[in-house]
């Protein structure tokens, strides 16, 4: 009995040792690919300012998805030998409201004061990389590249009057700025596998500077993932911003927040 119980728990650890992933990328002279979607809930600190009007909105990771609307987050790499491409998108658009009435002295007197705002954002980076360390446990890429930024900011605000009842002023603004640029980005990427499981922590770092002394960009993730036969998911915390500024005004913003990906290998 007791020889039997042995051969049992010998065949679970080996069925189980079989059945382990490994999470480290094979560097060899065959093309591999991968794609990876996310879906990221950052908070946000950002400040716009439009001529002499300087507008900060701090957003919590839960005002985002309540506010979120339409957004596209994708990641593509191609790998042959040590040198790979790979191109990332982030997408996203949000709204928000608000609105607030002061009663002034005097029978149904008022001064009502309320804006619409909508943000649009998209940063799209395409890089060159090259694979510095493959190890059992440690696999690392240095990249080189450039990022698209485009930030987009739209409101439209309202204030109105009314004395007696009657509306005798209002007003409607619809300022909108567009900022734009390409910076060159440095940076490295990889991940660190964890003991001989197929979990491993994936880890990103990236940062450039554009035209102009106030322009620049920078990205960082940390976290941990789960590797399959067909790819892996990963939980990690991602944090983006970029400083734009030209004749017109300044964008800074920075985003930060949970990130869920799925990864298939093909």
């Amino acid at each position: 009995m007791k020889s039997f119980l042995a051969a049992l728990f010998i065949g679970a650890a080996v069925c189980a040792q079989a059945q382990t992933i490994n999470p480290m990328p094979k560097v060899s002279d065959d093309w591999r690919y991968s794609g990876t979607i996310s879906m990221w809930a950052p908070a946000t600190w950002a400040t716009e300012t439009i001529g002499n009007r300087s507008i900060t909105s701090d957003s919590s990771i839960s005002q985002n998805v309540n506010g979120a609307g339409p957004m596209a987050m994708f990641t593509l790499e191609a790998h042959k030998g040590n040198w790979g491409v790979m191109g990332d998108l982030v997408y996203w658009q949000s709204t928000g409201s608000g609105s607030s009435v002061h009663t002034l002295r005097g029978k149904d007197n008022s001064f009502y004061a309320g804006y619409n705002a909508t943000m649009k954002q998209t940063m799209f980076t395409a890089a060159a990389t090259y694979t510095a360390l493959s190890t059992p446990s440690v696999y690392l890429d240095g990249l080189l590249g450039a990022r698209y930024i485009s930030s987009t900011t739209s409101v439209v605000d309202a204030q109105q009057l009314n004395l007696n009842g009657v509306v005798v002023a209002s007003r409607v603004g619809n300022p909108s700025r567009v900022n734009q640029t390409t910076d060159p980005v440095i940076g490295f990427k990889g991940r660190a596998r964890i003991y001989d499981t197929s979990w491993f922590i994936p880890f990103y770092a990236d940062a450039g500077k554009g035209p102009g002394s106030n322009n620049g960009t920078w990205q960082a993730l940390l976290g941990i993932g789960d590797a399959f036969s067909w790819g892996d998911v990963t939980l990690a915390y991602r944090a983006m911003g970029f400083h734009l500024k030209d004749s017109a005004g300044s964008t800074n913003w920075t985003n930060a927040g949970p990130q869920l990906s799925a990864t298939i290998n093909f």
